[in-house]
């Protein structure tokens, strides 16, 4: 393996430590729904990891438009 791999993979696992710290960190997901998250992470590592951020940035859309409308 060359530097560069070793790079690419080291991104890669810390991607997923920050996916999986967030997901268990967060109050609103049921149990059922951190474990099915942290299975798709771990499993599908790249796939996971953009379909997390992608969840994750939509609900931050989603909770700033409810505070704009709710003010």
């Amino acid at each position: 393996m060359t530097g560069f791999h070793v790079l690419v993979l080291l991104v890669l696992l810390a991607l997923d430590v920050v996916a999986l710290v967030q997901v268990w960190r967060g109050p609103r997901r049921s149990d059922v729904v951190k474990w099915v998250w942290t299975i798709v992470i771990l499993f599908v590592p790249v796939i996971g990891v953009l379909g997390w951020a992608v969840n994750w940035l939509l609900g931050k859309a989603a909770d700033r438009l409810n505070r704009g409308s709710s003010a």
